[in-house]
C-alpha cells in the first residue's frame, strides 16, 4: 500500500484501507468492508488516528465525516486505481434524521412529483419570489426523507442552507430551534468562556452577514450568554426585547438569503415552541421578496396558520403504493426476493408507511427465519406464528428484545430524551464504562438509533420518535421512575447552567420520577422565568404542566403553590388576552377557593391584586376595592411597612375611581413618604409597574379633582422623572398618559399633545398598547379643548375601539362623557344623548362613579347646544353634574359645570343667580389660576359683576 493511505488505529498493527477491496495486502491488519452499519462503526473509529476510504465505502459514509480528497492511487493487489479520501473529522449532524440514519438512509420510492415541486418553488425563490412549503404527513411517512433528497439535489448547486430541529421535550422552551441552530453553527464547547462565544456571534452576524452590532445582544440573550458587560444595559420593556429578537432572527435569516439564496429547512413544525412560531410568522410575511425558501415539515395534527397566502404551497404526503412498497422491500433485501406470501404479509401490516415497511423488513431479515440463496430468500422451515409482528410496535419491540443486555441502554436513553448524550447515559446508567462503550455501540449498529461525536462526548439520537416510544414503554413503570430521578439528579449535578435556563427540563424529568414536592417548584419557576421574558405561552403551558400534578402536594403545602401557580397563570393570560380574560377569571375563581388557606404573605398579596385588578378592569369597582380593603388590612395587622406601601398603593389608586380624594391621597401620601427603590422597586417584576411612578401618577390626577392644580403638575412631573431614572418604559408610558390627561384637563392642551405623541412613539416602540390608548385619549382630549372636534372625536373613538377589543371597562363613562362633548359640538344631537347616557349607565353599573359628573356635564351641554331643545332640560342635567360633583367633593369639575350653569342663566337673564353660583366656586380655589377653566371663569365673573 501507499505511505499516503497507511493508517494506524488502536489494534490494528499495520495500514488499514477501508473500501471494496480492503485486506487485500498481506500488511493490512484490520478490514472493515462495506456493512451497511458502516458510517456507526466509523465514529467510534474517527476518534482514535486517521482512516482512509475507498470510492464504495465514501458512497456508504454520505455526510457524516468532513473528508479530504487525496485523488487516485495505484494499490497492491487492486488492478485499477482508487480514489481515496481520508476521514478528517466526524461531522456535526444538523437534523435528527441526518443524525439517526446516518448512512443508513431509507431508498426513496415514489416521491419524484415532490421532490419536483419542492425543485420548482426553489427556482422561483432563487429569482426573489420567496417561497414556503408545508410538508404534512403522519409518522413515518418520509418527510424527513424528502428534505434529505432535496438537499442531496441542491448540494451541487452550492446553496446555502439554514437547517432547525423541534423536539417535543422542549416544545415550551423559547426559540429552541433556534438556540439549537446556532449552537451547532458556532460549536460552543460546555465551558468556553463568554468572551469567545460572544465574538463567535459577532464574528457570524456582523462581520460575515452584516447585521448591526447591537442586534447580537438579542440573540446573546437568547443563548443564555451574559452580555451586559460588553454591550452595556438596554432599557426597553420584556416584551419589546422579545420584538427585537423576533425581529433579529428575522433581519439575520433574510441577510443571510440575501447574501446567497438559501433554503430553510424546519422539521417537526408540530413541536416548536409558540416563541419559535412568531419567528416563523414574522418570516413568512416578509419571504415573498427574499431569495428563501423555506421548507416545514409537519404531522396532521398541526394547523397551519399560512396556507392561505399566495406564496405558501401545502403537500399532503399520501402512502406508498403497493408496488412503491415492494421496491423498498427489494432494496433493503440488496435485490434479493423474499417469499410471496411473506412480502404479502409485510405490505398488508405496513400500509403503505415507508418507516413500517423498513422496520418490519429489517426486522424479518434480521430475524434468522430466512437463508438466503442466489437471487431470493427462503424460509427455514415454517415461519413462527409471531414471526410477522402485528404492528410496528411490535416490530420495534422485537428488534429491542434481540438487543439483549443492550436493550436497556436503549430504555434508559428513552428516558433521557430522543436526543441524549453519552455523559447522561454513563451518569446514570449502572454499566462499567467498558461495558457501556460495547453496549452502545451495538446500540447504534442495530440501526435503531444514531450517533455523533467521539466517545466521551457522543450525543445519540433515535431513529424515530416511535422507537424511543417503544422503548420507553417497554420499561416498567417503577423502573421509568427510578431512571428519571437519575437523570434529574444528573442534570442537578451537573448541568447546573443549562438547568438555570430551561427549568422546565428538570422539571419534566422530576415529574416522571413522582418527585412532586420538587418538580411542582421546577415549574413555577419555568413559569416565571418565561412570563419575566414576556414569553407568556411557554409560561402558562408550565403553569398547565404544574397544576396537573399540585394535587398530590401535601395540604400543608397546597395552598400557597397552588395559589402561586394559579396567580402566575392569570398573570400570562392579563398579557395575552387582556386584564378582561375570561380564562384568567376562571383561574381567579380557583384562587379565591383555596385563597383562606395561604399562608405566604407575599403570594397571598400579590394573589389580591390579581384578584382586585381584574375585578377593576372587568368593571366591577364594588368587588375590587372590598379585595383591596382585605390586602389593607391584612398588611396594617401586621405592621409590616412594605406590605403596606403595597397595599396602600392598590387601594389608593382605586379610590380615585369612586371619587374618595381625601382618603385615597392619604394612603398614596404614605406609598411615596416609605417608597424606597431597593426595596419596593421589586413589584415591578410582581405586577409589571413601579409603584413610585404609579402613585404620583394618580396623586397627580386626585390633586387636581381636589382643586390643586399645582400640586398636580408637581406629581406628574415627579412621575415622568422618576420613571426616566429607573429606565422602566412601561412606567413611563403610564406618567405620561396621566401626565397629558392632567394637562389636558386644565386646558393646557400643546403641552398636553406633545406628551401625548411621546407617550404614543415610546408605546408604539415598546409593544404597549394600553398606554398607547390612554395617550391616544388624552390628545383627542386636548383637541377637544381647542376646538378641533372632528379630529378629537377620532381619538377619542379609536380608544373606546382599543379598549372594547381588549374588554376593559373602567373608564369607559369617562371616554364616552369626551365622545358626547366633541359630538354635540359638531350638531350630532342625537349621537351625544346617546354616548352620554350610555357613560351615566356604565357609572351605575360599574360602580366607578368618578367620571360621572362628566357625563351628567356632557348631557347638560348637548342640550344647552341643541337649539331645539328645551332650555329647561339642559338645565336639569347641568344641575345634576353639579350634584355629582358636590357630593363627590370634586372641586375642578364643580367649577366646570358651575361655569357651563351659570352661562345658560346669563343667556336667560338670571345674571344674579349665575353670578351667585358661580363666585363662591371660584374664590374656593387658591391655585391654578393660569389654567383654562379657572380664567374662563374668572373672564365671566367679571361680566356678570
Amino acid at each position: 500500500t501507499s505511505e499516503t493511505l497507511s493508517v494506524r488505529i488502536g489494534i490494528a498493527t499495520g495500514p488499514v484501507v477501508v473500501g471494496e477491496q480492503a485486506g487485500v495486502g498481506e500488511q493490512s491488519k484490520l478490514a472493515i468492508g462495506s456493512t451497511p452499519n458502516l458510517a456507526a462503526r466509523l465514529q467510534g473509529l474517527a476518534a482514535a488516528d486517521q482512516i482512509v476510504i475507498a470510492s464504495s465505502t465514501r458512497r456508504l459514509v454520505g455526510n457524516a465525516f468532513e473528508l479530504s480528497d487525496l485523488g487516485e492511487h495505484e494499490l497492491k493487489g487492486i488492478s485499477e486505481p482508487v480514489h481515496a479520501w481520508r476521514v478528517m473529522a466526524v461531522s456535526e449532524a444538523a437534523s435528527r434524521f441526518e443524525a439517526s440514519h446516518g448512512a443508513q438512509v431509507t431508498p426513496l420510492v415514489g416521491r419524484e412529483q415532490e421532490i419536483g415541486l419542492l425543485m420548482e418553488r426553489w427556482a422561483l425563490a432563487q429569482d426573489g419570489e420567496g417561497q414556503v412549503v408545508l410538508l404534512s404527513g403522519e409518522p413515518g411517512i418520509g418527510k424527513s426523507r424528502i428534505l434529505s433528497a432535496l438537499r442531496e439535489r441542491l448540494e451541487d448547486q452550492s446553496v446555502g442552507t439554514l437547517r432547525f430541529q423541534c423536539s417535543p421535550y422542549y416544545i415550551n422552551s423559547a426559540f429552541y430551534p433556534s438556540i439549537d441552530n446556532f449552537e451547532r453553527v458556532l460549536k460552543f464547547a460546555r465551558d468556553e468562556p463568554v468572551d469567545s462565544k460572544l465574538d463567535k456571534l459577532e464574528a457570524l452576524m456582523v462581520a460575515q452577514y452584516g447585521r448591526p452590532i447591537e442586534d447580537v445582544r438579542f440573540i446573546a440573550s437568547m443563548l443564555s450568554i451574559p452580555c451586559e458587560e460588553r454591550y452595556g444595559a438596554l432599557p426597553i420593556t420584556p416584551q419589546k426585547f422579545k420584538d427585537e429578537t423576533l425581529r433579529s432572527l428575522v433581519d439575520l435569516t433574510e441577510a443571510a438569503a440575501r447574501k446567497q439564496p438559501t433554503v430553510m429547512l424546519f422539521e417537526d413544525l408540530h413541536w416548536a415552541d409558540p416563541t419559535s412560531l412568531e419567528v416563523l410568522e414574522l418570516l413568512i410575511d416578509r419571504v415573498r421578496t427574499i431569495p428563501l425558501l423555506i421548507v416545514l415539515t409537519h404531522r396532521p395534527e398541526f394547523q397551519s396558520r399560512w396556507s392561505q397566502h399566495g406564496h405558501v404551497l401545502a403537500l399532503n404526503l399520501s402512502k406508498l403504493t403497493r408496488a412503491q412498497s415492494s421496491a423498498i422491500v427489494s432494496k433493503l433485501g440488496g435485490g434479493k426476493a423474499l417469499p410471496a406470501e411473506l412480502l404479502e404479509q409485510i405490505l398488508n401490516k405496513t400500509d403503505g408507511v415507508p418507516l413500517y415497511v423498513e422496520e418490519l423488513t429489517r426486522n424479518i431479515l434480521e430475524s434468522g427465519f430466512l437463508t438466503e440463496h442466489n437471487d431470493r430468500y427462503t424460509i427455514n422451515g415454517t415461519l413462527p406464528a409471531l414471526a410477522i409482528p402485528a404492528s410496528l410496535q411490535d416490530s420495534l419491540m422485537a428488534r429491542l428484545d434481540r438487543l439483549g443486555s443492550t436493550k436497556e441502554i436503549a430504555q434508559i436513553g428513552a428516558c433521557i430524551g430522543r436526543e441524549f448524550s453519552h455523559e447522561i447515559l454513563a451518569a446514570v446508567s449502572p454499566h462499567s464504562s467498558a461495558d457501556l462503550e460495547r453496549d452502545a455501540q451495538r446500540l447504534v449498529e442495530s440501526g435503531l438509533v444514531g450517533r455523533h461525536g467521539h466517545t466521551a462526548q457522543a450525543a445519540y439520537t433515535f431513529k424515530h420518535a416511535l422507537v424511543q416510544d417503544a422503548a420507553y414503554q417497554s420499561l416498567l413503570k417503577s423502573r421509568r421512575k427510578t431512571i428519571h430521578q437519575d437523570i434529574a439528579r444528573v442534570l442537578q449535578a451537573r448541568f447546573a447552567e443549562h438547568i438555570q435556563s430551561k427549568p422546565e427540563l428538570l422539571a419534566l424529568h422530576l415529574t416522571q420520577a413522582g418527585l412532586i414536592d420538587e418538580a411542582v417548584p421546577k415549574w413555577l419557576a419555568a413559569a416565571r422565568l418565561a412570563a419575566k421574558g414576556t414569553r407568556y405561552r411557554e409560561a402558562q403551558s408550565h403553569v398547565d404542566s404544574a397544576l396537573a400534578i399540585v394535587t398530590l402536594l401535601a395540604d400543608a403545602v397546597r395552598a400557597n403553590v397552588e395559589v402561586s401557580l394559579l396567580v402566575t397563570g392569570a398573570f400570562c393570560r392579563f398579557a395575552i388576552e387582556g386584564y378582561a380574560s375570561e380564562s384568567a377569571a376562571r383561574m381567579l375563581a380557583r384562587v379565591e377557593a383555596v385563597l383562606d388557606h395561604v399562608t405566604d404573605t407575599n403570594t397571598l398579596d400579590i394573589a389580591l391584586w390579581a384578584i382586585g385588578v381584574h375585578a377593576w378592569v372587568r368593571g366591577n369597582l364594588p368587588k375590587a376595592l372590598a379585595t383591596y380593603e382585605r390586602l389593607t388590612a391584612l398588611a396594617e395587622k401586621t405592621g409590616e411597612i412594605d406590605r403596606m406601601v403595597f397595599a396602600y398603593f392598590c387601594l389608593g389608586t382605586a379610590l380615585n375611581n369612586v371619587a374618595q380624594f381625601a382618603r385615597g391621597y392619604r394612603l398614596l401620601e404614605f406609598v411615596m413618604e416609605k417608597y424606597q427603590t431597593e426595596r419596593h422597586g421589586q413589584f415591578v417584576y410582581a405586577i409589571g409597574q413601579d409603584l413610585k411612578t404609579s402613585t404620583s401618577s394618580f396623586i397627580g390626577m386626585i390633586r387636581l379633582w381636589s382643586g390643586r392644580a399645582n400640586e398636580a403638575r408637581h406629581y406628574s412631573q415627579l412621575s415622568i422623572a422618576h420613571s426616566e431614572a429607573i429606565a422602566h418604559p412601561f412606567s413611563l408610558a403610564m406618567a405620561l398618559s396621566f401626565a397629558s390627561l392632567v394637562l389636558a384637563e386644565m386646558g393646557e392642551c400643546e403641552d398636553a399633545i406633545r406628551l401625548c405623541k411621546r407617550c404614543i412613539e415610546l408605546t408604539e416602540l415598546q409593544n404597549l398598547p394600553h398606554w398607547r390608548a390612554w395617550a391616544i385619549f388624552g390628545e383627542g382630549v386636548a383637541l377637544v379643548r381647542q376646538g378641533y372636534y372632528d379630529r378629537g372625536l377620532a381619538n377619542l373613538n379609536q380608544t373606546s375601539q382599543i379598549f372594547q377589543a381588549m374588554g376593559q371597562q373602567t373608564g369607559s363613562a369617562w371616554i364616552r362623557a369626551w365622545q358626547a362633548n366633541a359630538l354635540a359640538h359638531l350638531g350630532r344631537f342625537a349621537d351625544a344623548r346617546r354616548q352620554a347616557d350610555l357613560g351615566i349607565q356604565s357609572c351605575h353599573e360599574t360602580g366607578e362613579i368618578l367620571h360621572l359628573p362628566w357625563v351628567l356635564h356632557a348631557r347638560g351641554i348637548a342640550e344647552q347646544l341643541d337649539t331645539n331643545a328645551e332650555t329647561a332640560t339642559a338645565e336639569y342635567w347641568l344641575n345634576e353634574a353639579l350634584a355629582a360633583a358636590r357630593s363627590h367633593d370634586n372641586r375642578w369639575l364643580e367649577l366646570r359645570v358651575a361655569y357651563s350653569l351659570a352661562g345658560l342663566w346669563r343667556s336667560q337673564g338670571k345674571r344674579k343667580e349665575a353670578l351667585d353660583l358661580l363666585k363662591p366656586v371660584y374664590d374656593w380655589f387658591t391655585e391654578g389660576f393660569d389654567t383654562k377653566d379657572l380664567i374662563e371663569a374668572k373672564a365671566l365673573l367679571e361680566e356678570l359683576a
